[in-house]
């Protein structure tokens, strides 16, 4: 069975539908690549263990990039609402949403973090 390609943007599937889209979020899960974009909104599957991709380098790595240009991340999306507050001085707001247990909270920690550093 040949390799799938793997989409970090879900808008970007060839054919958009339940199946793929489950397969391809699927996919990038086994790979430990927990953040996916439906065009700028955020997709997180909660992997239930710490994961090496929340330290200063990833702070500097996302730090006034395009929503888009790197692979997903939390921290991508605090970044572009942060410049974004800047650029229009305007109030910016993100939306968390999802189950208990999903990853809310530490979500939200991670939002905070990015913002203070």
């Amino acid at each position: 069975q040949p390799q799938q390609k793997d989409y970090n943007d879900l808008c970007g599937l060839p054919d958009l539908n339940e199946k793929t889209l489950l397969e391809n979020l699927r996919n990038r899960f086994k790979q430990e690549k927990i953040y996916t974009y439906v065009g700028s909104i955020l997709i997180v599957i909660n992997p239930f263990k710490f994961l090496p991709i929340y330290n200063p380098k990833y702070v500097k790595m996302y730090d006034n990039h395009q929503l888009g240009k790197l692979e997903p991340h939390i921290y991508a999306v605090a970044d572009v609402a942060y410049h974004a507050m800047l650029q229009r001085k305007k109030n910016q707001c993100i939306v968390i949403s999802g189950e208990s247990g999903s990853g809310k909270t530490q979500s939200t920690n991670f939002l905070i973090h990015h913002l203070t550093a």
